[in-house]
């Protein structure tokens, strides 16, 4: 009973492309952007992100993930938890001045990463998922938690 309420989730060959917000625990700011899934098989599927971390406590930053998700169908069709692993890249600035100057003076630093947490994913209608993730990304001096919200379109 339990391995049918923790079946293979994905499907091969689907493609989602959506929008998603959250909150970063560096800067305790709020993170935007877009993702993309591909099911490469029945029980995985790959999933790059691009995010903006909104400017909050003089820090901002650009993230680039390529995360794979291992989805598991929780007793529905249309419910899946999936554990996630993957590689990051961070592009953090410290702005050195207030958001109101002129010549606002930052310094940035890139960083590589690894991402590891999991998800709940809904398909809410036939072309509509949503989704809630949790993850932290492990990096030199920019490790961050990272809980945010998605809803994407199935083609």
């Amino acid at each position: 009973m339990a391995a049918a309420a923790f079946s293979a989730s994905a499907q091969k060959g689907e493609s989602v492309f959506g929008v998603q917000t959250g909150y970063t625990s560096t800067n305790n700011s709020a993170i935007a952007g877009l993702f993309y899934q591909y099911g490469l098989s029945n029980t995985l599927r790959i999933s790059p992100e691009l995010g903006f971390v909104v400017r909050h406590e003089d820090y901002d930053a650009f993230t680039a993930d390529v995360n794979m998700h291992f989805p598991l169908r929780l007793g529905q069709e249309n419910m899946e938890l999936y554990p996630l692993a993957g590689l990051n890249f961070s592009s953090w600035s410290r702005h050195n001045g207030h958001l109101d100057e002129i010549n606002d003076v930052s310094t940035r630093r890139n960083r590589f990463g690894l991402n590891f947490g999991a998800g709940w994913q809904l398909r809410a209608s036939e072309s509509i998922k949503v989704k809630i993730e949790a993850k932290y990304l492990l990096t030199s001096r920019f490790s961050t938690f990272t809980l945010g919200v998605g809803i994407g379109y199935v083609f």
